[in-house]
């Protein structure tokens, strides 16, 4: 008659306390940092994402990656400054529509938001650090 064999005996360091919570919030628990490729991926859709969604973007990727990388942190910063920048500009333009200038500086703002984030966008595929020339620093 074959014996089964026994279970290793449990470590301390085995037992989870935490049962059923897949892993949030147990320390030493950190995700790894993210790959360069990865960082570039991500800085062009937060930079990308500006005139379309507003601050939603780079508002996204900044609380989700932070902590994963440094670079990125302070790409999505800076995204995430010119972007509630430019969702003030353009909720102003949109009201100024009702006195005829809005009209004027409506697609004018779009436009240069454009721009800014499709060069933006370039320097972040370079891998380089790119500062919005028209922007309110509100987060550091």
């Amino acid at each position: 008659m074959t014996e089964t064999p026994q279970p290793p005996p449990e470590r301390p360091e085995d037992r989870r306390s935490d049962a059923g919570s897949a892993g949030f919030g147990v320390p030493g628990s950190a995700q790894a940092p993210l790959s360069v490729g990865d960082e570039k991926l991500w800085a062009i859709l937060g930079h990308l994402s500006i005139p379309f969604f507003g601050f939603i973007g780079p508002l996204v990727i900044s609380l989700a990656f932070r902590d994963r990388s440094a670079w990125l942190k302070q790409v999505s910063t800076e995204a995430l400054n010119f972007s509630i920048l430019y969702t003030g500009a353009y909720l102003v333009t949109a009201l100024l529509t009702a006195v005829v200038i809005g009209i004027v500086l409506w697609p004018l703002v779009i436009a240069v938001s454009v721009v800014f984030c499709i060069l933006a966008a370039l320097a972040a595929n370079r891998h380089e650090f790119y500062r919005y020339p028209v922007n309110l620093r509100f987060l550091s």
